[in-house]
């Protein structure tokens, strides 16, 4: 493999993962505490309210040991 910059042979494939978490806003928590409070629920709410959705991608990238140079393959 040969660095589209520089033009070198000294290349190494690494795999990288994104990792991207999405947590309630404002308005979901204010809904999930008035609903334990209406409902005293908390011992079923108190497990909802700690998750968060997370989501992971993973893809392989090469890099160039001379220039620092990175892209997908």
């Amino acid at each position: 493999m040969v660095c589209p910059k520089c033009g070198s042979e000294n290349v190494t494939v690494q795999a990288v993962t994104d990792v991207k978490t999405k947590h309630r806003g404002c308005l979901g928590w204010c809904l999930w505490i008035l609903l334990a409070i209406c409902t005293v629920g908390l011992i079923l709410i108190i497990p909802l309210l700690t998750n968060s959705k997370t989501k992971s991608k993973t893809h392989s990238e090469a890099v160039c040991q001379n220039c620092g140079n990175r892209w997908k393959i």
